[in-house]
């Protein structure tokens, strides 16, 4: 009958094999596997890096060192590795699912939930991966595809409890009580004796003040794991919801068990009518708004100030430059610089308000998380917030060129700003497309920033289109930023008239980037993935 290896052996044996062959990755690998095992992780790390630097093109070594890695506790290089695992060999399973649960385990859950899709997307799909999964996308706030991830799993694996008792409480949040019930059943039929079981029958229960069977289940789960705290924890709130003095021993029925409700029932709530809905969106909105201005600036003394500063330094910086290398007339108006500012300050309000509208999700997870919030409410209230903060840059830069004695005022007021409106709406269509597909698309995101880098040169800032071929102008005339450019600036100097300007070309464009934006946002919101 032979005991257990001699790992400690074995291990100092493969660490001469080592030595001799210092460039053979198969040996380093094996030198790394007997000292994990035999209790010494770091000389284990050790031998995987020194594999890795002797074939940087294999997985196999990438894919130890992360194991490695991730058991020591340096959970940072161990996704660091195993990232490059997966760039090795994207069709690997298993590596997609370890990296996903070292993401999910740092809170990275957009990352995490990535990998596990394409873990779960694969021939190897594993019920653990699906598992993983459906957490990840439920701390994300995407309820329904965490419900279906969850199922998928118990379809893998029917007989793992614990992937029956997951499904049990997200169906209990989301008040689907009678499944969560159902469910519940069909684990204590598998393992009568499993106290989680009955901890999560007495939680559904409870939910749904059945308080005497309540109390009977956590009980039960109680004296199947004496031990365990969450048992006692359980057992301790449901004893107090049914009015059970502390240290009282017995059955339910000798005490009298209270409903939590006790006040005279009041009627159900009817649904507000589209003013009172309309309000209490713009509420949600304005607290939206609100919060968002105290995570990013309310760390600095200077506040929301920074927010105006910035994109004023940017105009100033860019408009200096140009202005300095320019020496020739401006297009329109007596003033290069000024001529530069009116297309500098129109853009920017498209280009912020279109990426903050973009990554509202991404910015906002955890607000997502709260029943009241939907993703329009944080869109909504990114592009009302960067609006807000683009109309306050523009009036301090006329503003500080009507004090430099300037011709800053708008010939025509209302034109000028039926442009900055219009451009405000195209750019949250812009960003509502922009989101749907960027939480479909992970790479989109760098794509659009190459596309708004090319719109900064064709969208008439630094010239005027009256300047250009026939041929050319036709051709940038088909940009809807430059439409929005072109009549604020035909509001803005008197007399100017562009007859390629086409304000029911820029509607259109309006139109269907706000009704696709916000109809893709809905139709496709479980499978847009957010982050917290």
């Amino acid at each position: 009958m032979s005991g257990e290896p001699d790992y400690p052996a074995l291990a100092r044996a493969a660490a001469e094999e080592a030595q001799a062959r210092p460039l053979d990755p198969g040996v380093l690998l094996h030198a790394a596997e007997m000292h994990l095992r035999a209790g010494e992780p770091e000389a284990a790390a050790g031998f995987a890096r020194q594999a890795v630097a002797a074939a940087p093109a294999s997985f196999r070594a990438r894919r130890t060192l992360s194991g490695i890695l991730d058991a020591t506790g340096q959970r940072a290089e161990a996704i660091d590795a195993a990232l490059q695992a997966v760039r090795l060999d994207p069709a690997e399973p298993e590596a997609r699912l370890h990296l996903g649960g070292m993401l999910a385990a740092e809170r990275r859950w957009r990352e995490a939930a990535e990998h596990l899709a394409a873990h779960v997307a694969g021939p190897a799909a594993t019920p653990r991966g699906w598992r993983l999964l459906s957490s990840v996308l439920h701390q994300a706030g995407q309820a329904d595809r965490a419900l279906d991830a969850a199922q998928r799993a118990i379809a893998a694996d029917p007989n793992e409890i614990e992937y029956r008792l997951h499904l049990v409480s997200l169906l209990t949040a989301r008040a689907r009580y009678a499944q969560a019930l159902e469910e519940v059943a069909t684990a204590l039929a598998q393992a009568p004796g499993e106290a989680q079981a009955w901890r999560a029958r007495s939680g559904v229960l409870a939910a749904t003040d059945r308080l005497a069977e309540a109390l009977a289940a956590a009980e039960r789960a109680a004296e199947l794991a004496p031990e365990d705290q969450a048992c006692a924890a359980n057992l301790a709130h449901v004893r107090a919801l049914c009015a059970i003095p502390a240290g009282q021993t017995g059955e339910p029925s000798e005490w009298a068990v209270r409903p939590r409700r006790t006040g005279p029932v009041r009627p159900a709530r009817q649904p507000p009518g589209f003013a009172g809905a309309l309000t209490e969106r713009w509420r949600v909105v304005h607290a939206i708004m609100l919060r968002d201005i105290r995570t990013k600036f309310g760390h600095t003394r200077l506040g929301y100030l920074w927010a105006v500063m910035e994109p004023i330094s940017h105009l100033l910086t860019l408009g200096a430059v140009f202005f300095t290398l320019n020496s020739s007339p401006p297009p329109l108006g007596d003033n290069l610089f000024l001529y530069y500012v009116t297309g500098l300050v129109p853009f920017l309000m498209f280009s912020h308000v279109s990426h903050d509208v973009m990554n509202a999700a991404e910015a906002n997870g955890v607000m997502l998380q709260l029943p009241v919030v939907k993703r329009t409410d944080v869109m909504a209230a990114q592009a009302l917030r960067q609006f807000a903060t683009e109309i306050v840059v523009g009036l301090v830069i006329f503003g500080c060129g009507g004090l430099l004695g300037l011709a800053t005022l708008p010939a025509d007021l209302l034109t000028a700003g039926c442009g900055i409106v219009l451009l405000w709406l195209l750019a949250t269509g812009i960003g509502a497309c922009n989101l749907v597909i960027a939480g479909c698309l992970r790479s989109y995101e760098t794509f659009y920033a190459a596309a708004v880098r090319l719109l900064y040169f064709s969208s008439g800032i630094y010239y005027s289109p009256m300047t250009m071929p026939d041929w050319v102008r036709e051709i940038l005339a088909w940009n809807p930023v430059l439409q929005g450019i072109e009549l604020f600036r035909s509001g803005y100097y008197a007399q100017y008239d562009p007859h390629w300007l086409d304000v029911r070309y820029l509607l259109a464009w309006i139109l269907c980037s706000l009704l696709l934006g916000f109809s893709a946002e809905r139709a496709l919101r479980p499978r847009v993935l957010v982050v917290s």
